[in-house]
């Protein structure tokens, strides 16, 4: 039998009078069944005259990423983390309702595979012999 799980995104909207640029910021409110670490970013090496790791957005998780990557930083020898939120900006307003549609769409596909997974794991095993 497949477990309920729940992911809840909120979302938030600003413009920052000084570029002109609207930035949105979305975190997990809600996590039912699922760890709620579910954006990627990638770790590149501080810029020059930084001390501070360059972590960039990447995508939302897919069933693989949450098992693979680790949460809050990067595992020894990796790049890739995951975090339960994201702060972005973009130029228009346009792009930014763009990526808010793939948000909802990825977060819905990382549910139904876990959900198909859950499924697959339940189901009856057969060997053949050849």
């Amino acid at each position: 039998m497949a477990t309920e799980r729940t992911l809840v995104i909120k979302t938030r909207v600003t413009l920052d009078a000084g570029t002109g640029n609207h930035r949105l910021q979305f975190w997990v409110h809600e996590a039912i069944n699922i760890e709620p670490y579910c954006f990627v970013y990638q770790r590149f090496p501080p810029p020059p005259g930084s001390a501070t790791p360059d972590d960039r957005f990447t995508n939302i998780a897919s069933s693989s990423d949450m098992a693979e990557y680790q949460h809050t930083s990067p595992a020894a020898g990796e790049v890739f983390f995951r975090l339960s939120s994201g702060d972005l900006l973009y130029r228009s307003v346009d792009l930014l309702n763009n990526f808010v549609l793939t948000l909802q769409e990825d977060v819905q596909d990382l549910l139904r595979n876990l959900h198909r997974l859950d499924e697959i794991g339940t189901e009856n095993t057969y060997n053949y012999t050849i």
